[in-house]
């Protein structure tokens, strides 16, 4: 629930994401008239229907109904029968668990990594055909040393993971003192770069972060080279719209449990906001960072922080909210019930607000602080602060009505309610929502989800004969084991 918002890695450049031509020739493409390939949109939608179709034949095959094979492989029968019918394709996880459940000796995988070959250059394609298009030739059709870009100069390749990810086939970034040759930079690029990323949280909210944080790894470059180029009246501009990029990427990266890549992210995010005089962004990356240091159970750290948000600059009122969560949050760490209550119903005050306004102002981040947002971090709190009954109270009735985009938040809720079902010894009902919780946690590759769920798994240890119970625990080991967070 997150809208400034939570990688797979294949050889080659753009971030990881090159492709080998070898890894696509099962699909039909033509060349064009300077040898490259070009595949049409069409070839892109029969390879995954041609993938779906696959699926279901094994399936059937094995006298499983779609529920069964959903069940099997921890996912949802909606899920199963959109990418039987070609309408959608699940992330790799899904498909190493169908390959192991219907032993296809590997035709299923290599399927789905030629589809995704076929994909991601086809993507790859039409983005140089826009760069054409507004620029005409550039750095990415001129031939490359052999080596790669830093072979010509004798430099070695970063150690640091964050550094890899950078790495495209733009020019690198200026030394200090260089000058850069005079560039037209259409000035729509940054709106241009506002929608994409709304659209990529939009997708992040729903489907997790294991495809877009490669997404975002790829295009940050871009934007950072533009900036760099761009006259002087343009750069604070672009500045401030890769502060937000940098920001995603750190929530993204929070997502899938890379603590070290998150922090990196988060502090580039707050440079780059500092820099461009974006001190709504620099707020809310202290709201950020607070909300890192609950994650980390420290309280303290994370009350101040949420205070120092507030005090950069006026906010509007879900992003003011959002302090007075992570302030809320920081109290309940403390065992601060007077304070961390008062905090949430000031929340409440903001959020209430702000939906009765016709639209949000135009300058809030945080437009995902939500009335359902809020309540979960309600109880999140009460939980902390040892009233679990309350807490099953506000979490069982806040999830009857949750939003159904916000798959990733509804993870984390439920494995709040499981806990909150542990520590007032409802176990039968702690092992039924664990489940539920699980199957989201993994279909969103939720690393903070899994750590919920982990204290559930642990509490329940040797409580109960219960089925559910039995269940939950099964299944948690199965995914911890298998399933890559």
């Amino acid at each position: 629930m997150n809208a400034g918002r939570s990688h797979p890695q294949t050889s080659g450049r753009c971030g990881g994401f090159a492709l080998r031509r070898t890894a696509i020739l099962s699909f039909p493409v033509r060349p064009s008239r300077v040898g490259t390939f070009v595949i049409e949109p069409q070839q892109v939608q029969d390879a995954k229907r041609a993938l779906g179709a696959k699926l279901a034949l094994r399936r059937r095959s094995r006298g499983l109904t779609q529920a069964d094979l959903a069940a099997r492989v921890y996912s949802t029968r909606s899920t199963v029968a959109g990418v039987e019918r070609g309408h959608q394709v699940a992330d790799r996880v899904f498909w190493q668990r169908c390959e192991r459940l219907l032993d296809t000796d590997g035709q299923l995988l290599a399927t789905y990594d030629e589809y995704q070959s076929l994909r991601l250059q086809f993507d790859q394609e039409r983005r140089r055909a826009r760069q054409h298009a507004r620029w005409g030739e550039t750095d990415d059709d001129l031939p490359q040393s052999p080596g790669g870009v830093g072979a010509a100069t004798g430099q070695t390749a970063s150690s640091d993971p964050t550094e890899k990810a950078w790495s495209t086939d733009l020019p690198a970034a200026p030394m200090p003192g260089q000058r850069l040759a005079s560039v037209t930079v259409d000035p729509a690029l940054a709106l241009h770069w506002n929608e994409m990323l709304q659209l990529l949280a939009v997708s992040h909210n729903a489907f997790g972060s294991r495809q877009v944080y490669g997404v975002v790894c790829r295009e940050l470059p871009i934007v950072r080279h533009y900036r760099h180029v761009a006259p002087d009246d343009l750069k604070p501009r672009l500045l401030a719209v890769e502060a937000r990029w940098a920001e995603f990427a750190s929530w993204t990266a929070d997502s899938l449990g890379d603590v070290g890549a998150a922090t990196h992210w988060l502090d580039h995010a707050l440079t780059l906001a500092n820099r461009a005089g974006d001190k709504r962004m620099a707020a809310y990356i202290f709201m950020r960072q607070a909300q890192q240091a609950v994650d980390r159970s420290e309280g303290t750290s994370a009350t101040g922080l949420a205070r120092t948000a507030e005090t950069i600059v006026p906010l509007t009122d879900r992003d003011r909210a959002l302090c007075l969560i992570r302030q809320a949050q920081g109290h309940a760490l403390r065992g601060d019930r007077p304070r961390s209550l008062t905090a949430i119903t000031a929340a409440r005050e903001l959020v209430d607000r702000a939906t009765g306004d016709v639209a949000d102002d135009a300058d809030t981040i945080g437009r995902h602080c939500t009335d359902a947002y809020l309540r979960a971090h309600e109880g999140y709190c009460l939980l902390r602060l040892g009233q679990a009954r309350a807490a099953v109270d506000v979490l069982e009735d806040v999830l009857n009505g949750w939003p159904v985009d916000y798959r990733q938040d509804e993870a984390l809720t439920r494995g709040w309610l499981a806990l909150s079902y542990v520590a007032t010894n409802r176990l039968a009902e702690a092992g039924a929502e664990g489940s539920r919780a699980l199957t989201l946690a993994a279909a969103t590759a939720s690393a903070r989800a899994m750590r919920s769920l982990r204290q559930v798994h642990l509490r329940l240890a040797g409580t109960t004969t219960s089925a559910d119970v039995t269940e939950f625990r099964n299944a948690f080991s199965l995914v911890e084991s298998t399933v890559k967070l």
